[in-house]
């Protein structure tokens, strides 16, 4: 038998490789079960076009790309209230002509207006947000963080801007 410290070795190591594993599955959708659960096709359509507009694909994948729009589905799907106000929001936006119109333009304003805009603007962009850096394409490709790496310091932001 080991050390005390050993067996601590052992048991932190335990410990991070679950939270690691619980963590992945917590917000990725597996290969087979991109279904849509709660939303309509037509919802599952406007909502990955929401999704990439708000984390848009450049040198790492979109928000589509991570499949957050399943992520949104499910988040729908398991908390029936929050499914319904997301159906409103969707049938809200389908209605401003979102598919036709300068998208961009439309969630810059949505996000800088008050009232209902910006309160729709603010929970797609959350749930989009929460979906995408819980994904390997959020965390891994483009935020580059590897659960395994022991960081002996972490200096912080160094963004002159948050000193």
């Amino acid at each position: 038998m080991g050390t005390r410290r050993d067996l601590l070795q052992i048991a932190l190591t335990a410990t991070a490789v679950a939270a690691q594993d619980h963590h992945a599955s917590d917000n990725e959708i597996p290969a087979a079960k991109k279904v849509a659960r709660f939303f309509k096709p037509a919802e599952m359509d406007l909502l990955a076009k929401l999704v990439e507009h708000i984390i848009p694909r450049s040198d790492t994948p979109g928000a589509a790309d991570a499949n957050v729009h399943y992520y949104i589905d499910w988040q729908a799907h398991t908390n029936s209230k929050r499914g319904a106000q997301l159906r409103k929001d969707l049938s809200w936006i389908a209605k401003q002509k979102f598919n036709t119109g300068d998208q961009a333009a439309l969630l810059t304003a949505w996000s800088k207006s008050t009232g209902e805009p910006r309160r729709i603007f603010q929970s797609l962009k959350e749930l989009t947000v929460d979906g995408y850096y819980g994904t390997r394409e959020g965390l891994q490709q483009e935020l580059g963080w590897n659960a395994n790496t022991f960081v002996r310091e972490f200096k912080g932001c160094t963004h002159k801007e948050h000193a």
